[in-house]
Order: structure tokens, then sequence, then C-alpha cells
């Protein structure tokens, strides 16, 4: 017989970097709700109706995306499921709890930066040098040049890089899904830099560093911090509320602005799904206008005889 918790159980369940993610998204709530590390297992596994709406207003006021609270619900209600049939809950605490909906998100929500921004954000970024900052940088590049999710980049190592290639394999990803990224270039000299001072030794490619410089190749950069850094940087060049993801929607708009095809879109950004892509189309009423204006039906001149007709 088991003595795994609920909990436990459930993150088995998932893909590597699925499970850092929902844990750290449980260790939050766990804050939130002031239940003692040693508890949280046995407090996830036990949330009744009230308690699951009590957590949704708590992330809501903590102004979490719509997208991150209802992934947070969903596993909580996995959870509860799990103890059910461990029998260390009732199926009736099961069923209130799945009468909960997901919360309605706009189709243009978040804060994807326009080309501007992003030239400002490294701007304020160069000018902080050292171990810290080159790591910032690289991190930086790392999110606006592959469109990595936070637990992707977290989970990096060396032996995921290749420099001979210019790319970089994102090893069971969400979904358990694993892709190869192409990097480039700007990107590629980024990573180079932090890597001349960080050294090529086996460990995570993007490891724990702090601003006095010392590091821990053993050691990945939690998510925590990645979310802390991306909010503070973009808040310093004016853009409030942003997140990790909100550089992933960058990514996508900008291939999409720049005229890539939105299947190849589809493929870098790691969506097994083409619908999924288009939520994160942030193109703007200027792009459609411009894409309007193109607009015709005049046949090409024809070229044979050296003569043209319409």
């Amino acid at each position: 017989m088991t003595t795994a918790t609920p909990y436990a159980l459930y993150l088995s369940r998932l893909a590597p970097n699925s499970q850092r993610s929902i844990a750290s998204q449980m260790r939050s709530i766990a804050r939130l709700m002031d239940w003692p590390d040693v508890t949280m297992g046995k407090q996830l596994s036990s949330i009744d109706y009230q308690q699951a709406m009590q957590i949704r207003a708590l992330l809501i006021h903590e102004q979490w995306s719509a997208r991150s609270i209802n992934r947070a619900m969903t596993a909580i209600k996995s959870i509860v499921k799990v103890a059910a049939l461990m029998g260390k809950a009732d199926m009736q605490q099961v069923a209130h709890i799945a009468s909960i909906t997901h919360m309605k998100h706009g189709a243009h929500q978040g804060n994807p930066l326009n080309a501007a921004q992003v030239t400002q954000l490294f701007e304020l970024l160069g000018k902080r040098r050292g171990l810290y900052g080159l790591r910032t940088l690289a991190i930086f590049a790392l999110f606006l040049g592959t469109g990595l999710r936070r637990s992707e980049l977290a989970a990096l190592t060396m032996a995921d890089y290749d420099s001979s290639t210019s790319t970089i394999t994102v090893v069971a990803g969400k979904g358990n899904k694993s892709r190869v990224l192409f990097l480039p270039v700007w990107v590629e000299q980024h990573i180079s830099a932090w890597l001349k001072l960080r050294g090529r030794q086996a460990g995570y490619l993007i490891c724990k560093c702090t601003i006095t410089g010392q590091f821990a190749v053993d050691e990945p950069v939690s998510s925590d911090t990645l979310y802390r850094l991306v909010k503070d940087k973009l808040s310093a060049i004016g853009v409030l509320g942003a997140s990790p993801h909100d550089l992933r929607r960058t990514f996508i708009t900008r291939l999409l602005e720049q005229n890539v095809d939105i299947n190849t879109v589809r493929q870098m950004a790691g969506h097994a799904d083409i619908s999924t892509t288009t939520i994160y189309d942030k193109r703007g009423d200027a792009f459609m206008r411009e894409a309007a204006a193109t607009l015709d039906y005049v046949p090409e001149p024809k070229r044979r005889g050296g003569r043209s007709s319409c």
C-alpha cells in the first residue's frame, strides 16, 4: 500500500516542467493561506468548495492571470479527486469543487512589448555588467528570442545547448513533448557572454546566481526569481503588471508581424494546436490596416510576347 500523498501522486503524473510549475503555484497558494510547509500536501487534499472559492478570490486579488488561476484550480480539483480515490476525501467534495467554472479571459489578454520597448529594455539591462548582469541579459534574450516558458528556461542544462548548431533542445516541455529551438545571432551572443564568466562545465545553463556574483551551476534559477526579475525590469521601463509569459506573447506576436506563417510559429512556440497560437496573436489595428491596404483582385500582368494585359 502506497504512503504517498494525493498531492505527490498527482505531481508524479505530470511532465517534469509541469511538475515544477504546478509545485510553484501550490507553494504560492500555501503562503497565501498561511499553511505551514509540512502540512501543505494534507491541506491541498482536504480543500472543500468554500476553501476553493476563497483561494480563487485570493488569486484574483493577487492579480494572477485568468489562465494561471484556471490552471491552479484544475490542479486543486485533480488533487482532491486523487484524495477521494485513495479514500482520503469523499466524492461529494470532488463534485462540489468540480462545479466551479473556469474564469473567462479576453482574447487580447497580456502585455506584449513593441520593438521600441524591447530596445529600451536591453539598453537598461546593458548598463549592468558582471556575472549577474550578463545572466540577466541571457535570460531576457532567451525569453524574447525563443519564446521559452518560464519552467522550460529554468530546466535548461548545458547538455541542452549546442553552440555548434546554435540550437537549444527543450526536453519534456509542456505535454511532455520535446522540441529544438534555433537561436538568433543576438541571442547566441548574449549566451556566449554569460558562459565566458559562468564557464561551460556541466550543470544548468541559467544557474542560480546572486547579485554579488556567487553562483552554483548545479542549482537552477528558480521560477519565482524569473517572475520577479521580469516584473521588476519591465516595471522599470514603464510596463506595469507584466510577467514572463508576456515575453512569450512578444515572441509570438513579433514572428507573426514579420509574416512568419502561423503553423511555423506554432511549432516554434511548442503549441500542439494552432488554435492556441492564435490566442497569442497580439497584432493591432495598424497591422490589420496595412494588410487591408495590400488587398486587391488585379491579376498579375502577363509577360509573354512583350505584351501585358489585366
